[in-house]
C-alpha cells in the first residue's frame, strides 16, 4: 500500500475523477492552506493501472492531465491513475497522482482518512 495526500482549499468531494495526490504530506498540507481540507488515502498502486505522462509545463501553466478529455483517453485505454511530475502555486515540485478510472475513485473513497478540516 501507498500511503498519498491530497489539500484542497475549499470543501472536497472525495474520490472525484481528476483528483490529484502527492506522496509529499507537506506540499498537500499547503495546497489546503489554512481553510482548506487536507486528506491521506491508502492505494495499492500494484493492483491499479498506473501510467506515467508529461508533467507540468511553466510556460503553458499546465500539465496534459489538466485536460478531461486526456484523462478520459487515458481511462479508455484502461488506465486507472496518471502520474507525472507537477508543482505547486508556490513553485514546489511534487510527484502528482491523478485518478481518472472509477475503480481508483472508489479505492480513494474507501481509504480516505480526513487529517485536518
Amino acid at each position: 500500500m501507498t500511503t498519498l495526500y491530497h489539500g484542497s482549499h475549499t470543501r472536497l468531494t472525495i474520490g472525484h475523477e481528476g483528483q490529484c495526490f502527492t506522496d509529499d504530506a507537506d506540499c498537500a498540507e499547503t495546497y489546503a492552506g489554512g481553510r482548506g481540507v487536507f486528506m491521506s488515502v491508502e492505494l495499492d498502486l500494484d493492483s491499479l493501472t498506473v501510467e506515467e505522462c508529461d508533467g507540468y509545463d511553466r510556460d503553458t501553466n499546465e500539465a496534459p492531465a489538466d485536460s478531461a478529455e486526456f484523462r478520459a483517453a487515458a481511462a479508455a485505454r484502461g488506465v486507472d491513475i496518471l502520474v507525472y511530475d507537477d508543482e505547486s502555486e508556490s513553485g514546489r515540485q511534487h510527484t502528482c497522482w491523478r485518478i481518472v478510472s472509477a475503480r481508483a475513485m472508489a479505492d480513494v473513497v474507501a481509504t480516505a482518512v480526513i487529517i485536518a478540516d
